[in-house]
């Protein structure tokens, strides 16, 4: 108990002292209308992340508005067959939700990966039916005529794909000027059997003198960083460049011709995010300290496997192959290594069995600032005797409480008003409040946000939890908090009864 106790000390002065990356992979399922992305957020919110990585570029498509505020950059791409009819923009929408949260929005692009991975699709996708010239080649000179690598690849060897990529992302990078970053996925080759389109071939014969065919391969892909680099940067020169990237840097080199560390050591890049998705944990730490030894952690924020490839919920702790508890244990390893953060790998993997608010719950606890000054100042203090056991759903009350910290009392009272409950809030202080509702066993069984007025508050809710059904009667726990307090009172509710 004693380690644990210093572990989370350790990690609470970090958190005091520096902003730790909180990153979410969001995949273009879970964005597919205002409610998705409204779920999302609220997701992260809970889980206390702070970036989310969206998928606006699937496979040459477009979930956002192309040309939305100028035509400057031409960009032909369709809407994605993912969204529906309608004028919804999924990249708007969740920079402006996310913004009211302080979450950091990046729209994450596909760049050489052109077409979805169902052959079905492919014959309707705009760049498989409008530049087929560009799909790469293998040595043999066939042209790829396989998804197997989820799908077809345009060669980063032919001077036209470069400029037809460069002036998408500009569009995308032009037309949100609220965004965060631009996020590169997919910018390599498929593996070592590819690249060998004959335009490729021909400038190598005449532009190559003194390359191998790899080191070729490799100018090429980094050109292409730079070149995105020097273009985004003069649209909007606060925006970040990042790019997920293979976590071995020899793999990376030798098999996609993706030498990221030298993005990093240039300034190309702004931040790598490695996918680190190896299931044996002596070979994720492997690759972690060849990382930390081999380039700046500071711009290093680690992509762990947060799925499972049978759909299955990660709470299952009888997976002896891979649950929560190895991706719990994987960000311990990232901040004892000092990166810059954590991104998981994905959102739509931790859905299931409500895994995503487990993990915050245990890893991505927060000690509010009202804390810090507390905690500094007992560091040496032997934390050990603080208490028995680690309150899984109680981390801010837990701190706030052990710390000294005092914070105001919350009354709340919970009444019925014909089919509805009416709940009566004394709240502290004015501002944005999120609260939910946990059972006799800590879990959350609903949840919102508000915002409330110092003093006395109405509010009302019809009884409904998160599952569907309707509440019971009995005793939970309503847990209130915002940017500065957090305050755990027991409620008795008696179920809604309709006629």
């Amino acid at each position: 108990m004693k380690r644990i106790m210093t572990i989370l000390i350790i990690l609470g002065l970090g958190f005091c002292l520096s902003a730790e990356i909180r990153s979410l992979w969001v995949l273009p399922w879970n964005i597919q209308s205002r409610q998705a992305i409204d779920q999302v957020i609220s997701d992260a919110v809970y889980a206390h992340q702070n970036e989310i990585l969206l998928e606006v570029r699937y496979r040459a498509d477009a979930l956002y508005t192309p040309n939305r505020l100028n035509d400057d950059f031409e960009n032909p791409e369709p809407r994605s067959y993912i969204l529906s009819n309608d004028d919804f923009d999924p990249l708007a929408y969740a920079i402006e939700q996310a913004r009211a949260h302080q979450i950091k929005v990046q729209a994450w692009v596909i760049v050489f990966n052109a077409t979805p991975l169902d052959t079905k699709l492919v014959q309707n996708n705009y760049i498989y039916r409008n530049h087929p010239e560009w799909i790469t080649y293998n040595q043999r000179l066939e042209k790829m005529r396989t998804t197997k690598q989820f799908g077809y690849y345009i060669d980063p060897g032919i001077p036209e794909v470069q400029d037809y990529l460069l002036d998408v992302f500009s569009d995308i990078v032009s037309g949100y000027p609220l965004l965060d970053g631009l996020h590169l996925d997919y910018v390599r080759y498929p593996d070592a059997t590819w690249g060998f389109h004959p335009i490729s071939k021909r400038r190598f014969d005449t532009e190559g003198e003194g390359l191998s065919w790899n080191q070729w391969r490799t100018l090429q892909v980094t050109e292409f960083v730079t070149k995105c680099h020097d273009r985004i940067k003069s649209i909007n020169p606060q925006i970040m460049l990042s790019a997920a990237v293979i976590a071995d840097i020899y793999d990376a080199r030798i098999n996609y011709a993706q030498d990221w560390y030298s993005w990093l050591e240039q300034g190309l890049i702004d931040r790598a995010y490695p996918m680190a998705y190896q299931q044996k944990f002596d070979t994720f730490v492997n690759h972690l300290t060849q990382m930390s030894q081999q380039s700046d952690p500071d711009a290093i924020v680690v992509g762990i496997r947060a799925w499972d490839p049978q759909g299955r919920s990660l709470m299952n702790t009888e997976n002896h192959h891979y649950c929560i508890n190895d991706v719990a244990k994987r960000i311990e390893a990232i901040r004892e290594l000092g990166f810059a953060g954590i991104a998981l790998f994905s959102y739509e993997g931790l859905k299931p069995g409500n895994a995503l608010q487990h993990l915050g719950d245990i890893s991505y606890f927060e000690v509010p600032e009202l804390a810090c000054e507390s905690l500094l100042s007992q560091a040496s203090t032997d934390y050990s005797t603080l208490g028995q056991s680690w309150p899984v759903l109680q981390s801010q009350t837990f701190f706030r409480r052990s710390f000294g910290v005092d914070p105001q009392s919350v009354d709340a009272i919970f009444s019925l008003d014909q089919d509805l409950y009416l709940i009566n809030l004394k709240i502290p202080k004015e501002g944005r409040w999120y609260w939910e509702l946990r059972d006799a066993k800590q879990r959350r069984i609903y949840h919102r946000y508000r915002y409330y007025y110092k003093g006395d508050n109405e509010d009302y809710w019809d009884g409904l939890l998160e599952n569907g059904a309707r509440i019971q009667s009995g005793r939970y726990n309503l847990f209130l908090s915002s940017d500065t307090a957090s305050h755990q009172v027991e409620v008795y509710l008696r179920e809604l009864r309709h006629n």
